[in-house]
């Protein structure tokens, strides 16, 4: 991505919308599926509403999934209402209403779901989450039976169904496999008493899920991290098609020379060897950069990694610019390319002993994003 992060920000995410329609077409080659993205978690910090825009006008996206209620209720607020917003983990009863006012769509994952709209003369279109191994929500298969008698009497047919894969990622596991057995027979089942519409959305695929084409017998893929151009497992064949969307940038604010046996930070868990000279960083861990690096990151200075020295304070982190010539507001990368080196969100996270996953979510509010066309 070409910079363009000039002050007056102290960091910036950039975040390119070309990179992700990439990965929606790539996504869509991939499977010759219908894609459904995620953008939960304000899409993996990347930016909801800017996110879901881009895949509704730009991607030709008919249907977006959220987390909660509330998530879809903001993106319903802000996007047409041809738009089908789907919720994936945030259906309670009581919020039967607002899921009728705003037109969303919720996944029901228990018999308690189902007893709740017995009776109920307004009804929206529903998916049903059937649990095929991962055993956190949905229907398992001795509860099938119940859920049919259910769904006949209240006479409405499931506009979707879907399951989620517990470890699709891992190119030596077979467990996909046995879950895609179970939800082959328990949607049979459901099509079998003809409570499935014709044209209903089945999805199972996770991105783990496409990249290993587990798929099953789904009309529609569930991406999330692969959308934003990251591989839940690099080593995975056609991880290498997808293109990062985002980086991340500041800018030094101080330059410090220490003397041998100087120390840095809080805590002192920095000493210096000889003559040395830090850089300081205006980012800490209230932006997001994980406190887990403190000692242990990297970051890009012209283009070369420099290590992090002492420990990542809220709002202050210090580096090593010994070898590097700098000066105040030189730019730095710390995820991203700079010039022939770049630092991968994998990188970082297994620094801080976590998944990209949280890297992306935990980049806070105060970290303005870029978006770049």
């Amino acid at each position: 991505m070409g910079t363009i992060f000039q002050f007056p920000y102290r960091t910036v995410v950039e975040i390119s919308i070309p990179s992700l329609m990439k990965n929606l077409y790539t996504l869509r080659t991939i499977s010759q599926r219908e894609v459904i993205p995620v953008i939960k978690a304000d899409a993996y910090g990347h930016g909801m509403l800017p996110i879901g825009r881009a895949l509704l006008k730009r991607g030709s996206c008919h249907t977006l999934a959220v987390a909660t209620l509330e998530e879809a209720i903001d993106l319903r607020k802000h996007l047409p209402h041809g738009l089908t917003i789907l919720v994936l983990s945030g259906f309670f009863p009581h919020q039967l209403e607002a899921y009728t006012k705003y037109r969303l769509v919720p996944v029901l994952h228990t018999l308690n779901h189902l007893r709740s709209l017995l009776g109920r003369k307004q009804l929206p279109e529903f998916h049903l989450k059937l649990d095929t191994g991962m055993h956190r929500l949905g229907l398992t298969e001795d509860q099938i039976g119940e859920a049919i008698k259910l769904l006949e009497k209240m006479e409405v047919k499931l506009a979707g169904v879907e399951t989620h894969l517990a470890e699709s990622e891992s190119a030596l596991s077979t467990f996909a496999d046995e879950q895609l057995e179970v939800f082959d027979r328990m949607l049979t089942q459901l099509r079998e008493n003809r409570l499935v519409q014709t044209d209903a959305k089945i999805h199972v695929a996770n991105s783990g899920g496409i990249l290993r084409a587990k798929w099953g017998k789904s009309v529609a893929v569930r991406p999330g991290l692969s959308l934003y151009g990251i591989s839940p497992n690099p080593r995975l064949a056609r991880s290498s098609e997808l293109i990062p969307i985002l980086e991340w940038k500041t800018r030094i604010i101080a330059v410090k020379d220490l003397k041998r046996n100087d120390t840095v930070g809080y805590g002192r868990t920095y000493k210096a060897k000889r003559k040395e000279k830090i850089a300081i960083l205006p980012i800490g861990y209230a932006d997001g950069y994980p406190r887990l690096l403190s000692n242990v990151g990297e970051v890009l200075l012209a283009g070369k990694r420099v290590p992090v020295r002492g420990i990542v304070s809220m709002d202050l982190t210090a580096i090593d610019c010994t070898q590097i010539p700098t000066k105040e507001g030189a730019l730095v990368t710390l995820i991203g390319g700079t010039g022939k080196e770049s630092l991968s969100i994998w990188e970082l996270a297994n620094w801080a002993q976590t998944l990209p996953y949280e890297v992306f979510c935990g980049i806070s509010a105060r970290v303005p994003r870029v978006y770049l066309d």
